[in-house]
């Protein structure tokens, strides 16, 4: 058994304007590659010889150019054109949207599917927050999505996938997902898997999943700040053979029935204030450190993370003897007025890049601190994005970047050359705040800020979607 492997991650956020280039992306090749992804044991130890294609991972941004998707996916497509495989296996994101090809995942299992023999199977990760096109269950034959938000089973699900696949080649079976769609667009912050009533519509998958002639079932909450006609929630249901069919779809109707009536039930469950209240409340509170998210311009929900909004406020407050740290605000100009000073310089600049009022230039004057890397998504793994400058100002640290991923770690703040332990306040470009900042939270604030992933989506402009949609209809 001979199995392709790749991995080919983003996800595309319409309402930021700002696309994604070749630069924003990790790239891993060959050997490289295979170490990074974990099905490459499950698959091995299996009995499997796995064939790498990339790893190339970027954080949730605007739309990808059609070069460089060009230029990754034929990297894919070259390895699938000059070697023999028995089976394919992929992690793609499922909300990737490319300009001049829209969803990207849809496009490139079509053009795998033209070079790979017929019948081979497809195996699919996709994320929580995947929006699939119509055609992706039509041409991947074993599909599971993460069942965790913030997501922490990523490496479950390539284990469970990479098993699922080789059952599959060595039964001959090559089966043909359910899909079903669920018209409904949730925020994330609206549905992390710990809450109702998501925790429930995922046990109920689980549930179905025992059923004989079922291999999978997917409850996918899609992303919300995507203006196309596959954006929504969804149901996928794998069955063990064509001949469970009918089984399948059963499962899909009921499954997404049972979400549907619960539409209502997805609230926030986080302390959500405005932006004032939200730094008020802060300052207020004896505990640290105390994280507040700026939510509207969330960069792993695909934001830019240009906004100074939440800074323009802070350097109006009273601190009350509070140590603030604003991590960290996308401005390339003012990061290369930065860089040419050294750590313990006077230093003057204004940092935002006056796109919007919320991206209104704020004077940043003090001691430059610290220089470091800013970190991606897979902190732990060493990627290293780009770079931050961080000014002191007395009571409030500014990280500025040249690049837009978020703080989602202890890792990414130390990397930038700082000590989470010093502040009593940590604001970072997030919506829910993520696994690990979330364990060592005093509170967690999220400040209901404008931008790309405005959590009241009521407010977006949609011009694309399927219609009636919850909320947008009711």
């Amino acid at each position: 058994m001979r199995v392709a492997i790749g991995y080919f991650y983003q996800e595309s956020t319409t309402f930021n304007p700002f696309l994604m280039d070749r630069g924003a992306f990790t790239l891993l090749e060959g050997e490289a590659a295979k170490e990074r992804i974990s099905a490459t044991k499950v698959l091995e130890d299996l009995g499997a010889e796995v064939v790498p294609t990339i790893f190339a991972s970027a954080i949730s941004g605007g739309c990808v150019t059609e070069e460089a998707y060009r230029f990754f996916s034929d990297k894919i497509l070259a390895v699938l054109k000059k070697e023999q495989v028995d089976g394919v296996w992929l992690h793609l994101h499922g909300s990737m949207e490319v300009v001049n090809v829209g969803s990207a995942e849809a496009d490139l299992l079509r053009r795998i599917r033209e070079v790979i023999s017929p019948g081979t199977p497809i195996s699919l990760v996709v994320d929580l927050h995947a929006n699939l096109h119509d055609d992706v269950p039509k041409l991947a034959n074993i599909i599971r999505s993460y069942r965790t938000a913030p997501h922490v089973d990523q490496e479950e699900c390539e284990r469970v996938t990479a098993e699922l696949l080789v059952d599959c080649m060595k039964r001959r079976a090559v089966v043909t997902p359910v899909f079903k769609r669920v018209l409904m667009i949730t925020p994330g912050e609206k549905s992390t898997t710990d809450t109702e009533p998501i925790m429930s519509i995922l046990a109920k998958a689980r549930e179905y999943e025992k059923l004989d002639g079922i291999m999978q079932v997917s409850y996918i909450n899609g992303h919300a700040w995507t203006d196309r006609p596959n954006t929504s929630a969804a149901v996928l249901v794998v069955p063990q053979s064509n001949e469970y069919r009918e089984l399948a779809q059963k499962v899909a109707d009921k499954l997404a029935k049972f979400a549907f009536e619960r539409r209502q039930d997805f609230v926030f469950h986080q302390l959500t204030l405005g932006p004032d209240e939200a730094l008020d409340r802060a300052i207020s509170e004896e505990g640290k450190p105390i994280f507040i998210t700026d939510s509207g311009d969330n960069t792993t929900g695909g934001a830019p993370g240009i906004n100074t909004l939440l800074l323009q406020k802070l350097v109006k407050k009273d601190l009350k003897g509070k140590k603030v740290a604003v991590a960290a605000i996308l401005d390339k100009n003012a990061y290369e007025k930065l860089a040419c000073h050294e750590v313990g310089d006077q230093v003057l600049v204004d940092v935002g890049i006056n796109y919007d009022s919320d991206s209104a230039p704020v004077r940043v004057e003090g001691v430059l601190k610290a220089k470091g890397d800013l970190m991606g998504y897979y902190s732990s793994k060493n990627d290293v994005t780009g770079q931050v400058c961080t000014v002191s100002m007395g009571d409030i640290d500014v990280v500025v970047a040249n690049g837009g991923d978020s703080f989602t770690t202890v890792n990414h703040f130390t990397r930038a050359g700082l000590d989470i332990n010093d502040y009593d306040i940590a604001i970072v470009k997030q919506g829910y705040l993520f696994a690990e900042l979330t364990e060592i939270a005093s509170l967690h604030i999220m400040a209901l800020t404008p931008g790309a992933c405005n959590l009241i989506i009521e407010d977006l402009e949609f011009h694309n979607l399927l219609r009636p949609m919850y909320p947008l209809d009711k």
